[in-house]
């Protein structure tokens, strides 16, 4: 009876000692896998705030190009010098040009092909455009003999004449978002003066801008010398440091806009092409 006894009294001692381990087991794996759980944890927010912590990347604007596309959808005709009016070239031309957008040229045409940028978005071809192109067109080739056309070492001065005088037709000066030449800037209200086709100051787009502030009312082109301007200026003179100057309409302004707005050509006419050059 006595050695039952001391059996049951052991067993029962070794049962309370696996009792007792039990929870201290259950609660060590708990602790592994919260401790588990939160070095995944800090690791996500340790991702999170590395992504975070890195910049966005500014866009950067950049010329696209070359592309080729014609000047106008139909023919050009220009009388030619010395020829009593008797003479007369009928050209349709291409352009090779570089540009922020491949489509500029179409919607300027009236392809719209632009969408929301530079040129885009026109329905039909630009009156406008179309009569300055031909204004252009007519006073170079005013200018030459049918000899100065049609003579293989001759024709590439007319050509180039062609680019001088089409370039700042194709890409006038624009400022901010507008999407034609005569649109304001969305944010600042700013737009072209009406003398815009004068300006002499043609650099790109987006490496130029205008220092607007519109609570102090006053306006600077490329760092030059600020001066005031009121609701009432429609062709208001900018000139910057290098002496080059742009006109700007200053109606529609936010008063309370204070920043840079971008101001420039949407791009460059690199070479004209003859499409067809017929002199009669």
């Amino acid at each position: 009876m006595a050695d039952k006894k001391e059996a049951k009294d052991a067993k029962g001692a070794k049962d309370g000692k696996d009792a007792a381990a039990e929870p201290a087991a259950s609660s060590k794996k708990k602790g592994l896998i919260f401790g588990a759980g939160g070095v995944v944890a800090a690791l996500a927010l340790a991702f999170a705030a590395s992504l975070m912590a890195v910049p966005k990347k500014e866009h950067v604007h950049h010329l696209e190009g070359p592309f080729v596309a014609k000047l106008s959808k139909d023919q050009i005709q220009a009388n030619l010098a010395r020829a009593g009016g008797k003479r007369y070239v009928a050209m349709l031309l291409q352009a090779e040009y570089y540009a922020y957008s491949e489509a500029y040229v179409q919607g300027r045409l009236g392809g719209g092909g632009g969408g929301g940028g530079h040129g885009g978005g026109a329905g039909a071809e630009d009156p406008l455009y179309l009569a300055m192109l031909k204004d252009a067109l007519l006073t170079v080739a005013g200018t030459k003999t049918a000899e100065e056309i049609t003579d293989t070492a001759m024709v590439d001065v007319f050509l180039e004449e062609v680019r001088e005088a089409v370039d700042p037709v194709l890409f006038p000066v624009y400022i901010g978002d507008a999407t034609t030449p005569y649109q304001p800037d969305k944010q600042s209200g700013l737009k072209v003066g009406e003398d815009h086709m004068r300006s002499t100051m043609r650099g790109l787009l987006h490496e130029h801008a205008i220092k607007l502030d519109g609570p102090g009312k006053t306006i600077a082109l490329d760092g030059g010398s600020a001066v005031p301007f009121t609701e009432r200026d429609r062709n208001l003179k900018l000139i910057n440091p290098a002496g080059e100057y742009v006109y700007v309409d200053c109606t529609l302004v936010n008063p309370k806009f204070s920043g840079s707005v971008p101001v420039g050509v949407p791009g460059r006419v690199r070479r004209i092409f003859k499409d067809s050059l017929l002199v009669q």
